[in-house]
C-alpha cells in the first residue's frame, strides 16, 4: 500500500494529522492527502433541496470495517517497532559507555597493541618482550612473548 493511500484511509477514519506526523508519515504527504480530500469532500456533497432531512443530504461510509481493522493494526505494529528500537538504541549506549570505559582504562597500559605491531629486522614478529621492575621491591623480570 502506498503512503498516500495510508495517510487517506487513517484521515478519512479521523485521525488527526498531528498523529500521522508522530507516527514518522511526512507532513507534505499528509497535507496533500487533506486538501485532495477537502476538494472530494465538497465536490460531491449534494446541495441540499427544500423538504429533504440532514441525513439524506450527508455522504455514505467510505471505508469498510474490514480496511479500518487493518490500517488500525498498523500504527500498533509501527508503535512497536518504535520501542523495540529505542530499547535497542539505550543498549547501545550502554555498550559505547562500556567501551569507552575499557578504552581509557587500556590507555594506560604500557606497550598497548606491540605484539601485533613490532616486527624485528631478523624477519621475526610478534615475539617482543618488555623488561618490567617492581617499583616497590625492585624486583626484574621479563614479560612478553617468545618463540617455543
Amino acid at each position: 500500500m502506498k503512503v498516500t493511500e495510508h495517510v487517506e484511509q487513517l484521515l478519512r477514519q479521523g485521525r488527526k494529522p498531528k498523529e500521522l506526523i508522530q507516527l514518522g508519515f511526512p507532513k507534505s504527504v499528509i497535507t496533500r492527502v487533506r486538501r485532495r480530500l477537502r476538494e472530494e469532500q465538497t465536490a460531491s456533497r449534494p446541495r441540499t433541496q427544500k423538504g429533504k432531512t440532514r441525513a439524506e443530504s450527508q455522504p455514505q461510509q467510505l471505508v469498510t470495517p474490514t480496511e479500518t481493522a487493518s490500517v488500525q493494526s498498523k500504527p500498533v505494529s509501527l508503535e512497536s517497532r518504535i520501542q523495540q528500537l529505542e530499547s535497542r538504541m539505550k543498549s547501545l549506549e550502554g555498550l559505547r559507555a562500556d567501551m569507552e570505559h575499557i578504552e581509557t582504562r587500556l590507555d594506560g597500559t604500557p606497550a598497548l597493541g606491540l605484539k601485533h605491531r613490532f616486527e624485528c629486522g631478523c624477519g621475526a614478529s610478534g615475539f617482543v618482550a618488555l623488561h618490567i621492575q617492581c617499583t616497590k621491591c625492585g624486583r626484574e623480570t621479563w614479560w612478553g612473548w617468545f618463540p617455543r
